[in-house]
Formats: C-alpha cells, sequence, structure tokens
C-alpha cells in the first residue's frame, strides 16, 4: 500500500513539473515553439563552436608534448611505454585490464591510454594515429552502443558545419543555373 501511495505521489509531483515547465519559466504557451526552436540552435551552435575549440585545444596540446606534429614528422621519437598524446608513461598492458584505465593498442601498433586515444577520436576529430597519422578504426575502438552516441553526435555536428558553410555556395550555383537557363 505504502509503496503504491509513494510512487503515485512520484508520478504526480513528476507530471506536475513536466506540464508547468513553461510557467516555471514564465513562457507563453503560444511562445513555447518559438523558445524550443531557439534553444535547439543555440544547442547546436554551442555544440559546433566547442567541438571545434576542442580540436584547436588538442591540437595544441599534442603538440607541446612533441610527438604530434600538424605538419608530418614529430619531433621526439616515442618509446613503447609512452603514450604519444598525453606524454604519460602507460603501466598496464594491452592484453591486461587495468584498475584505473585500460590500453589501447592501434592497427599500426602504438599504445595508448584508452581514455587519450577516445579522446582524440572524438573530442579532438581526429581519425587517425596521433604518432604516425594511420587511419584509426573507431568501430573497433568502440564496443558498446552507448559508446558510439558521442561519434553520432560527432558526426552530426560535422554535417551541420558542412550544411552551413556549403549552403549558400550550392543556392547561388543552383541560382545561376537557373538564371542562365531562363528558369526564374
Amino acid at each position: 500500500w505504502l509503496q503504491k501511495k509513494t510512487s503515485s505521489c512520484t508520478c504526480y509531483e513528476g507530471l506536475k513539473c513536466y506540464f508547468h515547465f513553461l510557467s516555471l519559466l514564465r513562457i507563453k504557451a503560444e511562445d513555447s515553439m518559438d523558445v524550443g526552436v531557439i534553444m535547439l540552435f543555440y544547442g547546436l551552435y554551442y555544440g559546433v563552436m566547442g567541438r571545434d575549440f576542442a580540436e584547436i585545444c588538442s591540437d595544441y596540446m599534442a603538440s607541446t608534448i612533441g610527438y604530434y606534429n600538424k605538419g608530418g614528422m614529430p619531433s621526439r621519437s616515442l618509446t613503447n611505454d609512452i603514450c604519444a598524446v598525453c606524454g604519460q608513461r602507460i603501466l598496464v598492458n594491452v592484453e591486461e585490464e587495468g584498475f584505473i584505465e585500460d590500453t589501447y593498442q592501434l592497427s599500426c601498433g602504438h599504445i595508448f591510454h584508452e581514455f587519450c586515444i577516445r579522446g582524440w577520436c572524438i573530442v579532438g576529430k581526429k581519425q587517425t594515429c596521433p604518432y604516425c597519422n594511420e587511419k584509426v578504426d573507431l568501430k573497433r575502438m568502440m564496443n558498446n552502443p552507448w559508446e558510439k552516441t558521442h561519434v553520432l553526435y560527432g558526426q552530426l555536428l560535422d554535417w551541420l558545419r558542412y550544411l552551413v558553410a556549403w549552403q549558400p555556395i550550392i543556392i547561388g550555383i543552383v541560382h545561376g543555373i537557373n538564371f542562365s537557363l531562363g528558369l526564374e
């Protein structure tokens, strides 16, 4: 009896907060769609900007360590027990499961901390090895479906960036073709 009473009260309170969300923000019901669309566009805009800023920061951090160079050859040589992204020693072998962090070996043979290479590939938008610039297979790195959402969100932001950058050019070309053919 008590469990039914508390669960129904919790459900009622949740529904009450959900339906009164607009009144809590003092937004009129007729303006709610406008506010939702504006919030969506601000979220996507700051998502794209944050991702671009993270790419710049990851380039800078990795290049100051010296194992990564945008132009090609790194300025330092990498030993087998050093992560090229963070510059710290790798304490766990690839076959072993680590207590704090695991290690991951790319197809090129270089070994990294798992969180370092995930950050390099997902946040920094790099699809290559930080040391030798060989292509990284992200599908092999992601074992669980919940790990793939970051990749899908990154692809959505990349698609949005290309849409914003190329859409005016494509529309201009289409208008030019229509004007030259007399199809106004």
